[in-house]
Parts: C-alpha cells; sequence; structure tokens
C-alpha cells in the first residue's frame, strides 16, 4: 500500500474529507459531505470461477448446472462511460482515491483506460486489481500504462498452474506470466510510473511457490506481495499458521447463534451459503481502535458496474443495494441521503427515527468484523500528508485558514479519541449542515 501523500490539492475536496469525518463523529444520519473514497467497478461481470468470490461461486453453480445460485446479482453489466462521467462530474472533484474493482474483472470493460485516464486528470489516484487471466492487445497495454493509472495488483495465487488454479480456478498462470512480461517490458519502453504488483495470497497449496514468484518478479522488474490469505477451509491453513485458531466472531458458536437469530427475526433466514458460516482463518486479531460508526456510511461507498451503491465491499447480494444512480434520473446525493443509508447511519447512532421504522438495511445486522467498517481508514494520513503539502502553495492557506486549524484537531482512529475540539472547530468554522 502506498504511503505517500495523495495529489489533490483542492480546498474543497479537504473541506470536505473534514465534513465527512464530523458527521461521522457526530452521527449524523443526513450528511452534507461525500464519500471522499471510491470503489467503483467497471465490470460486474468475471471470467473465473474463484471458490471464495460470489461472482466466482454463482459462475461455478452455472457451470454445474445446477439450480443457479443467486450469490451476487441477476443483471451483470459493463460500466457505460455516461455513468462513470456522471459519477465524477458529482463526486470527481472530492474523491482522493478511485480503486477500479470489486467483484467483477475491470480488464473485460473496453472503456477501463478511459476511465482511469479522466479520474487521474481530476488529481485521483487510481488503483486497478485484475486476475489478468485473459488475453490483452499490445494496444490495450499501452493504454493501460499511458492512462495515468498508478498501481495494477494482479491476483495470481500460484506459481505453477497446479497451486494457481486451486483458488483461481478456470484461470492459466503461464497466460498471467505472458501478460506480466509484456507490462514491464511496456512500462519500461513507455516510461510509466505505474507500479505493477503480483499477489500472491498465501495458502497451503502455494506456500512452497513464494519464493520462485519473487524471484520471478525481481527478474523481470515488477513488484511482489504474499499476504497470507483468508481461508474458511482449515486445509488451506500454511503449515507455519498450523493450530492457529480463527479470529472471525462468527466462529464463537454464541456469537453465530445471536447473529442468526436476528437474520431469522428479519424474515432472512436463507441469506447466507454454507461456506459464509465457517470459522475464518487469516483476519486480523479482534479488538479494534476504530470508531463506532461505521465508515462505510461516511467516508466511503461502492458503485457496481450498473450503478448500482451497495453499503460496503463485503455486501455483494443486490437485495442489500441502497439504490441506483441513473444519470439524468438519479444521482449518488439521492442515494447517499436516502432512507437506507440515513437508517444504517442511524442504527450504528444508537438510533432509529420514526419515519424510518420501516426502512431494513443489511447494516443493521452486520455481521463483518470492525476492521472492515473501517476498512479505507488507513488511508487517512496520507490526506493530512496532502494538505501539509498543498499549504505550501501560494495562496492555500490564506484562503483556507479553518482547514488548518481543524486538521490539527483531527482526531486518532479510536473510540477513546477526544472528538469535541475537533467537531467543535468545524462546527464553528466550516458550517457543516445540522441534519440528524
Amino acid at each position: 500500500m502506498s504511503t505517500s501523500p495523495f495529489r489533490k490539492r483542492n480546498p474543497s475536496a479537504f473541506s470536505n474529507f473534514l465534513r465527512a469525518k464530523y458527521n461521522m463523529y457526530t452521527g449524523a444520519a443526513r450528511v452534507d459531505s461525500y464519500p471522499y473514497y471510491l470503489c467503483v467497478d467497471p465490470s460486474d461481470i468475471c471470467q473465473l470461477r474463484c471458490p471464495t468470490c460470489p461472482t466466482g461461486v454463482e459462475n461455478e453453480s452455472r457451470r454445474q448446472k445446477e439450480s443457479p445460485l443467486q450469490v451476487y446479482r441477476d443483471d451483470r453489466q459493463k460500466m457505460s462511460p455516461a455513468l462513470f462521467d456522471a459519477l465524477l462530474d458529482e463526486v470527481g472533484e472530492y474523491v482522493f482515491l478511485m480503486m477500479l474493482y470489486n467483484f467483477g474483472e475491470p480488464l473485460l470493460n473496453a472503456h477501463l483506460p478511459s476511465f482511469i485516464r479522466k479520474a487521474s486528470d481530476l488529481d485521483i489516484e487510481t488503483e486497478v486489481h485484475t486476475n489478468l487471466s485473459l488475453k490483452v492487445s499490445d494496444e490495450r497495454v499501452d493504454q493501460l500504462l499511458d492512462s495515468g493509472l498508478d498501481r495494477l495488483e494482479v491476483s495470481a495465487d500460484g506459481f505453477s498452474q497446479g497451486a494457481y488454479e486451486v483458488h483461481r480456478v478456470g484461470g492459466n498462470v503461464a497466460l498471467v506470466k505472458q501478460n506480466l512480461e509484456r507490462l514491464a517490458a511496456a512500462k519500461e519502453r513507455l516510461g510509466s510510473a505505474t507500479r505493477i504488483t503480483y499477489k500472491l495470497l498465501v495458502f497451503s497449496h502455494n506456500e512452497h511457490e513464494v519464493d520462485a514468484a519473487r524471484a520471478y518478479c525481481e527478474r523481470i522488474g515488477i513488484e511482489f506481495s504474499s499476504p497470507d490469505g483468508i481461508a474458511r477451509d482449515e486445509s488451506w491453513v500454511p503449515a507455519r499458521r498450523r493450530g492457529e485458531k480463527p479470529v472471525d466472531p462468527r466462529a464463537d458458536p454464541e456469537e453465530l447463534e445471536r447473529t442468526l437469530a436476528t437474520w431469522d427475526q428479519a424474515g432472512r433466514k436463507d441469506y447466507f451459503l454454507e461456506a459464509d458460516l465457517r470459522p475464518t482463518w487469516g483476519l486480523p486479531p479482534l479488538g479494534s481502535p476504530f470508531p463506532a460508526a461505521c465508515g462505510w456510511h461516511y467516508g466511503y461507498s461502492v458503485i457496481t458496474a450498473g450503478g448500482c451503491v451497495t453499503p460496503c465491499c463485503g455486501t455483494a447480494k443486490q437485495v442489500d443495494d441502497f439504490g441506483t444512480v441513473s444519470p439524468g434520473t438519479t444521482s449518488f446525493a439521492d442515494v447517499w441521503n436516502g432512507p437506507y443509508y440515513q437508517k444504517a447511519r442511524a442504527t450504528f447512532g444508537g438510533r432509529a427515527p420514526a419515519e424510518l421504522q420501516g426502512v431494513d438495511t443489511v447494516c443493521e445486522r452486520c455481521y463483518f468484523p470492525k476492521f472492515l467498517q473501517h476498512l479505507y481508514s488507513s488511508h487517512d494520513q496520507r490526506v493530512a500528508d496532502a494538505f501539509r503539502l498543498a499549504l505550501t502553495q501560494p495562496g492555500f492557506a490564506e484562503s483556507a485558514p479553518a482547514l488548518e486549524n481543524a486538521f490539527a484537531l483531527l482526531p486518532a482512529n479510536s473510540p477513546e479519541a477526544d472528538v469535541e475540539p475537533f467537531v467543535e472547530i468545524v462546527r464553528a468554522s466550516l458550517n457543516p449542515a445540522e441534519k440528524g
């Protein structure tokens, strides 16, 4: 993960960031800010059948000609330029980071390079994750590396075909390597600044290939990453971690029983697949320093290729969507301050307005660990660093003195942090709308 400051330098982006934090710390249900990190999926479609991905599970069920599982969405699309442009027109001014991926394969969208270029032109940092197990023309390679893309992360969980295809079902690791080598050569030829990473999630079936994959990356001149994979099958846990207990709270029988009871009461008893209820290895330890509110309700959001806005990157089912952005009809703000978001924010704030009693959201029964609720808050320091650099621009400090004071009081990401000084200065100087 990059630790360098973001490129944004416009005061409105920093002001929006601070107002979003203010709204989170005050538990606002209706907000006067936009998300500052955005996950935009260029494609709801993927060609692989990975068993840990909802798209892959659904793909496999269709291939087996079983009664198809609806674990993702029934109308998979590729994002149109009109929808992407509408999103940028509305929120691009405020977004520091755009992740162009989620549950689909982004390279399947022919418009991806132009999406990246448009975002980059607004000083938005861009990141693409791809399985890269598909044919990519020389022209497409050059377009990607000329687009301004900051990071291209290739998900290739193995070095030999036998190990690779355990997780990346339907993929071809030889094709992945061929594409990587072409990308590495083009990056050098074009003088591109795009960081290319071979990411190998470590499981028991591929741990013996980590050194070979690392040496390969050094040879062709790209980066290598080998974090532990998250496993719901104990046989997938690497040898060095055998005997480790799962840390997923759902692994505790009593916690699992309480969680399932809330779904049963909501008439959603069949929500989980069998695999969803297994113990999980590889998650960060429980007990986190994060605020009670959820970062997805205030600072970041997900938009699928068809314009559906989902509560977070972990909720894949369309039944959980909070609304759909439609250019000329429904704006992102309409959804962002719609009844589902307001109910979700109010629920985390410990209150439920009477007018929203009939609104049901997946967030009311959130089953994710706290770290996922604040998944991208690790980037907040990069916003603060970008602000300090912006202060060196002629006229910036004079045009936004209140911002400097507010950033100086920005609380630590902890439930014990004293937020009152920050809340008071934002309320007094940035005039956030008092919306409950």
